[in-house]
């Protein structure tokens, strides 16, 4: 999915005061009664600025959601045109091409949809919802999977 106009359509978002600047998106997917979550795990590039808490991001609804290999965006490769604020996790855009597009081929989209936009060091997520997240952190350990 490839976003022309990323910088123009996107605003950094902050779901939560304390989240780090950096993640690893660990699992991502719907659980159930529990809703549609997405679990991520701190990966500041600098070992001593990295946080010891996960993110885990959880909406009761869900209208679509892609994965994708941050490879595979090259509207998001870092360049000279990137903004500064532009280093950051997560951003919200409601006039994304992606949800554009959307709305054009899906008419029962409800009017206040966002497209959450999730940069993983590994992998991106689009998640199209008319509800933001709640958020909450997890002591980071490998049983927490």
């Amino acid at each position: 999915m490839l976003e022309h106009h990323f910088w123009e359509n996107f605003r950094k978002w902050v779901p939560h005061q304390d989240v780090d600047e950096v993640y690893d998106i660990e699992e991502i997917g719907f659980e159930g009664e529990k809703g549609f979550a997405v679990l991520l795990r701190p990966d500041h590039f600098q070992e001593e600025k990295r946080s010891e808490w996960a993110l885990r991001l959880v909406w009761d609804r869900v209208i679509s959601y892609t994965v994708t290999d941050e490879s595979y965006r090259p509207e998001l490769w870092v360049s000279e045109k990137t903004p500064d604020w532009a280093f950051w996790a997560f951003y919200v855009s409601e006039t994304s091409d992606h949800l554009t597009r959307f709305r054009e081929e899906n008419y029962l989209v409800p009017e206040d949809t966002h497209h959450f936009f999730i940069c993983g060091t590994n992998l991106m997520a689009d998640i199209l919802s008319d509800e933001y997240p709640t958020a909450t952190f997890l002591k980071w350990d490998s049983e927490i999977r």
